[in-house]
């Protein structure tokens, strides 16, 4: 009995860390539609490392034009350990473009939540998970 539950242990972990190494191929595929906005996010570097990054969070209305003068924060933290939680207000570049940096300090699975408070008003959450090979 004792070997079944340690094979099914090793499948288990063997599974978690296949997929914790997912790469993002292209940021472009981070993508959401939330309420008809869509919030999506790009990272500098792609692929990621560890260290200093930087996300480009975009946001667009249900009519895909470009939503400036919202207000973007984050919170980043890693989702298999605790690294403490980063967070702050992105930085409008016009253009649907909110600029964030943060601190990836070391390799694995990461989220990036995000808060979107439209100029009307609404509220629209999104989170991505990223990895840094």
């Amino acid at each position: 009995m004792n070997n079944k539950i340690l094979l099914v242990s090793l499948v288990l972990m063997i599974g978690a860390i296949a997929v914790m190494s997912w790469k993002v191929k292209s940021a472009s595929v981070l993508g959401a539609t939330a309420g008809g906005v869509r919030i999506s996010l790009s990272t500098n570097p792609n692929p990621l490392r560890p260290g200093q990054a930087t996300f480009t969070i975009e946001v667009r209305s249900a009519e895909d034009k470009p939503v400036d003068n919202a207000s973007v924060s984050f919170d980043l933290n890693m989702t298999t350990m605790n690294m403490g939680t980063q967070q702050g207000r992105a930085t409008s570049k016009g253009k649907g473009q909110y600029i964030a940096t943060g601190n990836l300090s070391m390799r694995g699975p990461w989220r990036v939540r995000t808060t979107v408070i439209m100029p009307n008003g609404g509220i629209e959450n999104k989170d991505f998970l990223i990895n840094v090979p």
